[in-house]
């Protein structure tokens, strides 16, 4: 809405604010295509995320047939674009299976060994159909953890846990729990990022119908510098394409959102480190 946006919020609950909102679900398709009649543009949000304990049947029910019905309603009401929440989860690297080179691009073959990771996979692959099919634009994007407010102190527990990480504050060792483990590429956005990517995608010039990008901080969560913790993970120096990167900010992610900035000039500003602080402050206040 700061944006300028009219905007109107679909989801199964109901939120106290003077947005416009429906309350159904995206299973429902005939409420779907209510809500967006009149509508220029639908940002997709809705699926159930990888730290839901569900079943592989539910995450492909919701996240797959549910972009299809949102992509279905938009085509039939005449929506312009659609924006597309999707995941770095969709290429499968983690620590069975490791990257094809570094820093990853939106060209790196997808691999997903996981429910979630293959339901986003496919939810791409359905939003390239509907954008075949002429009707409706469809910019993707693959964010990174979103670190929240209330996940910050732990993620940064468990970095200090699992890596070694020294932080230069006193950690709170009773915070919220963290109820996923960390990403192996150690991958994040901050959500005031990942949202800025959203109207990006929402704004920007498209020079074709299906366009897909990584949200990603240009940093790791982690301080240990990245070519270490690629070497710790299995991952050969030879594949590491651009080590110039690595060297000049030695934990730079394993991901590279160039395109989202050439094209969307979209650019992530929160590192990890800024989070914490926000939090730490919260936590004590």
């Amino acid at each position: 809405m700061a944006q300028g946006f009219d905007v109107r919020n679909f989801d199964k609950v109901g939120y106290g604010s003077d947005v416009d909102q429906i309350q159904a679900d995206i299973l429902d398709r005939e409420s779907l295509q209510s809500a967006m009649v009149d509508r220029d543009l639908v940002i997709h949000l809705a699926a159930l995320d990888a730290a839901v304990s569900a079943t592989d049947q539910a995450f492909f029910e919701i996240n797959v047939q549910g972009t299809w019905n949102v992509l279905e309603a938009a085509e039939k009401t005449g929506v312009q674009r659609v924006v597309l929440c999707s995941s770095v989860a969709a290429l499968g690297i983690g620590d069975e299976t490791l990257p094809d080179y570094l820093p990853i691009d939106e060209n790196h073959p997808c691999r997903p060994r996981q429910a979630y990771g293959l339901s986003k996979q496919v939810a791409e692959t359905v939003g390239q159909c509907f954008a075949r099919r002429g009707h409706v634009k469809v910019v993707c994007l693959r964010p990174a953890f979103v670190v929240f407010p209330d996940l910050a102190i732990a993620t940064a527990l468990a970095l200090s846990e699992q890596d070694g990480v020294k932080w230069p504050y006193d950690l709170p060792q009773d915070s919220n729990a963290l109820n996923e483990p960390l990403t192996a590429t150690r991958s994040f956005i901050a959500p005031e990022d990942a949202a800025d990517s959203f109207v990006a995608a929402a704004r920007s010039s498209l020079a074709s119908s299906w366009q897909l990008y990584f949200a990603v901080a240009p940093w790791s969560m982690s301080q240990q510098p990245t070519l270490e913790w690629a070497q710790s993970m299995g991952i050969s120096p030879s594949v590491v394409r651009d080590p110039a990167c690595y060297h000049a900010t030695s934990n730079a992610s394993m991901f590279s959102s160039t395109l989202a900035e050439q094209e969307l000039g979209w650019r992530a500003r929160l590192p990890f480190e800024s989070l914490l602080g926000a939090a730490l402050k919260g936590y004590n206040a």
